[in-house]
C-alpha cells in the first residue's frame, strides 16, 4: 500500500488533501480482517538501561518485555499497530524493525506500521555510540540489542499478519486518574518537575489533567475478543529509577486483563499526550499510599486496578455496538517543525556546563560514563543547535507522524514527550467521535508549552526540548487538517 507523505514545507489542509486523494489506497474498505501477536523481547544477556542520566546495567530481569501487534486490513488499507515495551525509538531503531520485517515478508506495508513505546525507563538502551556500556561476552552492545530486538519485534509483526482473518471492532471511553501533573508552580512562577507542595509559596500543579481512557476492542469472525488498545495519559515510569528491566505497570494490566478475558489476550499499551504527567501523584501522598497499604497492593497494581476497571465496563457497554466493516484509512505525513530557538544567555551557559563537564571527566575518568552523557546528549546538544540556528535561523526537525482513521474513531501518533495541553487541543478540534493520541511514536524529546517555558525546570529548558510551543502548535494544526481530511 502506497502512502502519503509530505516533505519540506509543512503542508496546508489544501495540500493534505490533495496527498491523500492522490493515492488510491486510501478508500472507503470492505470487511475488516483482523490479526494479533504478542512475543517476547527481552534480551538474553545483560544490556544497559535507559531512561536516567546514571548508566545501569541490567544482568537480570525483574520481568519479561513484550511486543504487542494488531494487524488491520479493509480492501487494499492496512495498517499495523505496535506497542513496545521500550523508552524511546530512535529512527536508527525504526529502520532495523522494518528492514526485518521487509526480508521475513515483502508483503507487508512497513510503512504504515505505527510504533510506539510504552516509555518505561527501564528498557534497554536504543542509541548507538553510548559510553559507559561494557564490552564483554556477557553484555550486549547497542548494536546487538538493535538487531536483537528488531529480529523479535519482526517476528511479532508478521505473526500478526499471518493471522489476519475477518473481524469486527468496537471502541469505548471511561476517565480515571492513571496519570497526575508532576510541575510544582510557585508564587515567584518558577515550576519544579516533581516539586514540593509543602511549602508556603506553592500556588497550583501546572497544566492540564487528561484522565480518559480510550479502549478499542478486536474481535474474531465469532465475536471472541482478540486484542485491546488502551490509550492512557500516562507514561510507564513507576519503576523508573531500578537497574532491572521491567515493563512497568502495563504488565499487570495485562495479567488482569488476560485473566479476564483469556490468557491469548494482546493487550496494547499506549501512551497519551502526557511530557508532563506521570504515574505518581505528588498530592495527597499519604492519603494514596494508605489506600494501597489497605489493598494490599504496589503503585503498579494500583494503576492496573484502575485501568482494568475502565476497560472491563467500557467493554460491558460497547457489546451493543461492534463494527464489521469501518472504514479504515492511513495517512503518514513528515512534518518539518522549526527547531526551539536558542537565546545567547542560553548558549553561554551551556557551553561553559559543556566545558565543566569535559573538565570533570579529564580530571576524574571514573565518572566518564554519566558526565560524558551529560556532556554529549544534554549541554553540547543546545551548542549545536544554536551554532545551527545562527547559520539557518528557519532550521527545522523532520518528524513523522500518523493518523488512522477506523470507523468513527482517530489514531494520531508523535514522537514527543508532548505536554497533555497539545493532546487536548487536538481532541477538543477533532472530527472523531472518539481521538487517541499516542506519543513516543519515534525519537523526540519533550515538547512544553508556553506556560512551562516560563516556569523553567526540567522538561522545560532547552536541554530538555528540541521543538518549542510554535511547533507543538504546528503539530495541533496539522493533524487536525489531516483529521479533516478524512472526513472529507
Amino acid at each position: 500500500m502506497k502512502t502519503a507523505s509530505v516533505r519540506g514545507t509543512i503542508p496546508s489542509i489544501c495540500s493534505v488533501l490533495f496527498v491523500w486523494l492522490v493515492f488510491p489506497t486510501l478508500l472507503y474498505g470492505g470487511e475488516l480482517q483482523v490479526g494479533a501477536a504478542s512475543v517476547d523481547i527481552t534480551p538474553n544477556k545483560a544490556v544497559a538501561l535507559w531512561g536516567q542520566f546514571a548508566m545501569r546495567l541490567c544482568t537480570k530481569p525483574d520481568t519479561p518485555l513484550t511486543a504487542n501487534v494488531v494487524a488491520l486490513k479493509s480492501g487494499d488499507a492496512r495498517t499495523t499497530l505496535v506497542s513496545l515495551d521500550l523508552l524511546q525509538l530512535p529512527e536508527v531503531f525504526v529502520q532495523a524493525i522494518r528492514d526485518a520485517v521487509a526480508e521475513k515478508d515483502d508483503a507487508i506495508d512497513v510503512q504504515t506500521m505505527v510504533l510506539t513505546a510504552t516509555h518505561t525507563h527501564t528498557a534497554p538502551v536504543l542509541v548507538p555510540g553510548t559510553p559507559g556500556i561494557p564490552v564483554n561476552d556477557q553484555t550486549m552492545t547497542v548494536e546487538e540489542t538493535i538487531a536483537f530486538l528488531a529480529d523479535k519485534i519482526s517476528d511479532g509483526i508478521v505473526a500478526a499478519w499471518d493471522d489476519i482473518a475477518p473481524g469486527k471492532m468496537s471502541y469505548g471511553l471511561d476517565r480515571n486518574s492513571i496519570g497526575f501533573g508532576r510541575r510544582a508552580v510557585y508564587a515567584d512562577g518558577s515550576a519544579q518537575m516533581y516539586g514540593n507542595t509543602n511549602r508556603p509559596d506553592f500556588v497550583n500543579l501546572e497544566g492540564m489533567d487528561d484522565d480518559d481512557i480510550g479502549s478499542i476492542f478486536f474481535y474474531d469472525g465469532q465475536d471472541n475478543l482478540k486484542a485491546i488498545a488502551i490509550n492512557v495519559a500516562c507514561p510507564a515510569q513507576v519503576v523508573e529509577g531500578q537497574s532491572s528491566i521491567n515493563a512497568d505497570f502495563w504488565l499487570p494490566v495485562r495479567e488482569k486483563l488476560q485473566a479476564r478475558y483469556g490468557e491469548e489476550l494482546v493487550v496494547l499499551g499506549w501512551g497519551a499526550a502526557a511530557g508532563d504527567i506521570a504515574p505518581r501523584p505528588i498530592l495527597h501522598r499519604a492519603a494514596n499510599a494508605r489506600m494501597r497499604a489497605l489493598r494490599g497492593i504496589h503503585e503498579m497494581e494500583e494503576l492496573a486496578r484502575r485501568i482494568d476497571l475502565s476497560v472491563s465496563q467500557t467493554f460491558d457497554a460497547v457489546q451493543q455496538e461492534k463494527f464489521a466493516d469501518p472504514i479504515l484509512k492511513h495517512v503518514v505525513v513528515t512534518l518539518p517543525l522549526p527547531l526551539h530557538k536558542i537565546t545567547e544567555a542560553q548558549y553561554q551557559h551551556a557551553l561553559a556546563e559543556y566545558h565543566r563537564v569535559v573538565a570533570q571527566v579529564e580530571k576524574d575518568p571514573a565518572t566518564a560514563a554519566r558526565v560524558a552523557f551529560m556532556a554529549r546528549n544534554w549541554h553540547h546538544g543546545v551548542v549545536k543547535r544554536y551554532e545551527q540556528l545562527q547559520q539557518n535561523p528557519d532550521a527545522t526537525y523532520p518528524v513523522q507522524i500518523h493518523v488512522v482513521r477506523l470507523g468513527d474513531l482517530v489514531i494520531c501518533s508523535n514522537p514527543f514527550e508532548l505536554f497533555c495541553e497539545y493532546g487536548i487541543r487536538i481532541k477538543a478540534r477533532s472530527k472523531a467521535t472518539q481521538t487517541f493520541i499516542l506519543q513516543m511514536s519515534g525519537f523526540g524529546s519533550y515538547l512544553p508549552t508556553e506556560r512551562a517555558l516560563a516556569g523553567g525546570s526540567y522538561s522545560a529548558v532547552p536541554q530538555s526540548n528540541i521543538i518549542g510551543p510554535p511547533g507543538g502548535q504546528m503539530l495541533v494544526d496539522e493533524t487536525v487538517a489531516i483529521i479533516d481530511a478524512l472526513w472529507q
